[in-house]
């Protein structure tokens, strides 16, 4: 289950870098370049997840949501006028989701 929720969260935060151009309605290199990086690890998490690598996987995913939460919670901070979006909102709360997912650990239930 952690596997598929860390590649949800990458494509997600994918989606998001192309929504920024889409919103602009120009392309922007920084937003697409950090937001495909990011996600890219997010999905590295959740293949190693599925290796059943889980302490590389959970630094990573760890690493890569904390990275991403950490810079959209600075930008609502910073700059609340140019990010409070439906989107940065939705990125920190998908953020925070993954970090749980990963953190927390698994129910006996499905290690089984």
């Amino acid at each position: 289950m952690k596997c598929y929720t860390s590649i949800a969260f990458g494509l997600f935060v994918i989606w998001t870098g192309i929504l920024r151009s889409i919103e602009a309605q120009a392309f922007k290199p920084n937003a697409f370049w950090f937001c495909f990086v990011m996600g890219l690890l997010a999905i590295a998490g959740g293949y190693l997840f599925r290796l059943e690598r889980r302490r590389m996987a959970i630094a990573v995913a760890v690493l890569a949501g904390g990275i991403v939460l950490s810079f959209y919670v600075n930008c609502l901070v910073v700059q609340p006028e140019k990010d409070a979006s439906y989107r940065v909102g939705l990125v920190i709360v998908a953020a925070v989701a993954h970090l749980a997912f990963a953190v927390l650990p698994a129910s006996r239930e499905s290690t089984q």
